[in-house]
């Protein structure tokens, strides 16, 4: 399938690194509304580049747009294409709110269009190794998960220095006024919802811990930069979550259960490893807690257990962790097939309002009202 990308800033790097690996994907052309970032762009991969966005969305050749733009154009751009008869896949959030990610959904539907979103990292080989031995028993009753997204102090590194393969600074200003919890809640949200499915109550409270960050670079209002939540399955279930650009970086998932603990090291690594520990506090598992606590402060329940079986595409260099391309061509591949998408699109739905439901001022407890 042909695809054809709108926003060409710093994600969309990494979409067109992972590319290559999807030999069922080709791209037909990008766009940006920054004829600046479209030529930087342009001029490193030697793509072909739309004069605007309704040139690209009236191309018949054009499959499916991937949007990549700014999170607050998202909704904008997304209905555009869908209103053109294009099948949308778009970067995380979907939308920035409800009433948008639900108009997105019903749109497409309406029009018999495919939809889905970022993140896929739930289709990743630790994840689905995960879900393997959850299903074979090996953690025996699951009684809780624990998800973490904490990547560091970001508001005092240099981040002015953070620049892409085609030269794309970080956004900074984009990423601290839209918050972290829209940045990357979706990242623990979808591979907790594949595992154990749709959350049925969310209890949170979100803080901005560092409001002086970006004054430099004019950055206005902001939303939260930590939210801790509490996500409530089926049958008991409870997940708890964290997400922050202030504690050390941690991306570890953890599922408890009456027979083991098993443990990916990090959701943003599709060669990340999958281990295996015994549940309880005997004499050996104290004795080895006291040492992981000694060396491995930074990274507890990770240096220990026993490892498990992960298929891993081989990563190629300069590549990123994550394969941001698998989402596009899973999406591709059942609209091609003619198989059933609107499970991916209500996917992308849920995952934003359980982010919503973390990043809610005030805190407090939500029922979800959408599910899978």
């Amino acid at each position: 399938m042909k695809i054809a990308f709108v926003g060409c800033g710093w994600v969309a790097d990494y979409y067109m690194t992972t590319l290559p690996d999807h030999s069922g994907l080709s791209l037909a052309g990008v766009y940006d509304r920054d004829p600046a970032q479209l030529a930087r762009f342009i001029g490193y991969y030697g793509v072909p580049a739309y004069e605007s966005l309704d040139a690209l969305l009236a191309d018949p050749a054009v499959g499916m747009v991937v949007n990549l733009t700014n999170p607050r154009s998202h909704f904008e751009v997304s209905r555009a294409a869908l209103l053109a008869g294009k099948p949308v896949y778009s970067e995380k959030p979907l939308a920035m709110s409800m009433p948008e990610a639900e108009a997105l959904r019903a749109l497409a539907a309406e029009r018999g269009l495919g939809l889905a979103a970022a993140p896929c990292n739930h289709l990743s080989g630790p994840i689905e190794a995960m879900a393997r031995e959850l299903r074979a028993g090996r953690a025996g009753r699951v009684l809780m998960a624990q998800a973490e997204m904490d990547d560091g102090l970001v508001p005092y590194l240099a981040t002015g220095g953070w620049i892409s393969h085609s030269g794309a600074v970080w956004p900074a200003k984009d990423e601290f006024e839209i918050g972290c919890t829209f940045e990357h809640a979706g990242y623990q949200i979808a591979p907790l919802v594949r595992l154990f499915g749709p959350v049925r109550r969310v209890t949170a409270i979100s803080a901005l811990l560092v409001p002086e960050k970006g004054r430099d670079i004019g950055v206005g209002a902001q939303n939260p930069d930590c939210a801790i939540g509490v996500l409530e399955f089926d049958h008991g279930l409870l997940a708890r979550i964290t997400l922050g650009i202030v504690a050390p970086v941690n991306r570890l998932l953890r599922v408890v259960g009456t027979e083991g603990v098993l443990t990916v090291s990090d959701v943003w690594d599709n060669r990340a490893s999958l281990r295996w520990s015994r549940t309880g506090q005997g004499f050996l598992q104290r004795a080895t807690r006291k040492l992981e606590l000694k060396l491995a402060r930074w990274l507890p329940g990770v240096l220990l257990g026993r490892g498990l079986s992960v298929t891993a595409r081989r990563r190629r260099r300069r590549q990123p962790t994550m394969d941001f391309s698998r989402g596009v061509a899973e999406l591709a591949a059942r609209i091609e097939s003619g198989g059933e998408t609107a499970a991916l699109a209500a996917l992308a739905v849920h995952v934003t309002e359980v982010t919503v439901a973390l990043q809610a001022p005030g805190g407090g407890t939500r029922q979800m009202l959408t599910g899978l």
